[in-house]
């Protein structure tokens, strides 16, 4: 069985897709969906010597070595363009995800989508796949013990990018409001409020725009966790009357 936070990044999977799962550990996600018939072939990507170890063992186990084929390097690297249709990237920081990507520009651009579970800089890498010319098509929250996690299925096909506190919540989330959306504000908005405080007594000019840029963050975050900014449709951050391109 998988965990929550794996079982909402397989939700996002399509059917009859090949997946490449980035950082797969054990490999229980590409094995998961292979037993569910849900994929039609996966490769399974970590960059260290142990997890590759131990996600061979695990697919030989499951008498799906045919199936699932376990590769040892960094990101996408090891993935030629046009291998995969689908690729995962869960259970490391947004900022590392990010340079992942640029580091295999090739490969992404031939993917159909994009599966991802950013720990931190979620709103860095929501910018990103905006820059790249594709957009977020879903988003979803899980719950593990007392962390909330974010998971983002990105498309191919460029789209008006969403301002700040759209980006800093997650578009779809905005619009959506699912059930762990309160708890989702709660965090954003205790980590913003906890570097403000760390800002509060800098002199350096930089840092005291960079405070002033996230208590305008923390009214916005805290307006939405109250439902009080009215005309918000939460694709854009925008009212309801603008057009995305």
């Amino acid at each position: 069985m998988l965990t929550p936070r794996l079982k909402a990044v397989a939700d996002f999977v399509p059917l009859n897709v090949r997946l490449a799962d980035i950082g797969t550990d054990h490999a229980n996600l590409p094995i998961f969906l292979m037993n569910l018939h849900k994929i039609t072939a996966a490769i399974a990507v970590d960059v260290r010597e142990g997890p590759f170890s131990t996600a061979q063992s695990a697919v030989t186990q499951h008498n799906l070595t045919r199936q699932i084929e376990v590769r040892l390097g960094s990101g996408l690297s090891v993935i030629h363009p046009n291998e995969v249709d689908i690729a995962v990237f869960a259970g490391m920081g947004g900022t590392l995800i990010t340079n992942l990507l640029k580091a295999s520009s090739a490969t992404v651009a031939s993917l159909h989508g994009l599966i991802l579970q950013p720990q931190l800089a979620a709103e860095k890498l929501r910018r990103y796949i905006y820059e790249i010319g594709w957009h977020i098509e879903a988003e979803t929250l899980a719950k593990e013990q007392h962390h909330i996690y974010q998971i983002i299925y990105a498309i191919p096909g460029r789209r008006e990018m969403p301002d700040s506190v759209s980006l800093e919540i997650g578009p779809m989330l905005l619009r959506e409001r699912p059930p762990l959306f309160s708890l989702h504000l709660d965090v954003l908005l205790h980590r913003n409020k906890k570097i403000a405080a760390e800002l509060a007594n800098s002199q350096l000019p930089k840092n005291k725009l960079a405070r002033r840029n996230l208590l305008t963050l923390i009214n916005d975050l805290e307006l939405n966790k109250y439902d009080k900014m009215p005309g918000y449709n939460g694709c854009n951050g925008k009212n309801s009357s603008s057009h995305i391109s």
